[in-house]
């Protein structure tokens, strides 16, 4: 198994030069060969995005990549991995929490304001929800009081009680692609996941931190 986020973005570049990437499946076979996912080629123990280590990449981000890998179209999710898993490899598989922030605020709500205005929808409650993730984004710590109305607003009653205990792990569960989730066209998901990689592209690594 692949030990560092090194080692996976080694193994996916290798299974992406000789065609055993696939979709929909952890791991499978066909025409003789063995194929996996993009979580899957990190070793064949890998059955579940809970099966990842914690060196490569934190368990939310595992939680991701399927729905990123799975609903792009296969010739752009096989290159957006080779980008995704060169970003872990740069920050040696540490990502903080705060990038889930950067990718709601900066990513997500645009989506989500933009379709809004296409359907002829009030964009404001798209809007109050990406500055709620600014802030945060900024290092403020928001109560659950103050997230739990905008979330009802903006998200069906059921997504709003994943701030009930302001739980970050509550969060990464339920939260993490609730949003995302009304996005069903392939173009959307790659808009998504490219925005992703974007997020990873701007945390500084410690030595850039130092400099």
């Amino acid at each position: 198994m692949s030990a560092t986020a090194q080692d996976y973005a080694t193994r996916y570049k290798q299974a992406f030069e000789t065609g055993t990437l696939t979709q929909g499946a952890f791991h499978t076979e066909r025409d003789g060969r063995q194929l996996a996912c993009a979580l899957g080629v990190i070793g064949p123990d890998i059955n579940d995005a809970k099966d990842c280590p914690a060196q490569i990449m934190p368990r939310w981000l595992a939680q991701m990549v399927p729905k990123f890998f799975d609903r792009q179209k296969q010739d752009a999710a096989f290159l957006w991995g080779l980008e995704f898993t060169a970003e872990l490899a740069r920050l040696n598989g540490s990502v903080p929490f705060s990038v889930v922030y950067d990718w709601h605020a900066n990513v997500v709500c645009p989506l989500s304001i933009k379709k809004a205005e296409k359907r002829g929808r009030d964009p404001e409650p798209h809007k109050a929800l990406q500055a709620l993730h600014l802030r945060a984004l900024d290092g403020e710590k928001i109560s659950a009081k103050e997230w739990r109305p905008v979330l009802k607003i903006a998200f069906a009653d059921n997504f709003a009680a994943v701030y009930a205990d302001a739980d970050a792990d509550a969060y990464t569960r339920t939260y993490a692609f609730a949003y995302a989730d009304a996005y069903a066209d392939a173009d959307a998901w790659n808009k998504l996941a490219v925005g992703m990689t974007e997020c990873l592209k701007r945390v500084p690594t410690p030595e850039q931190e130092q400099s």
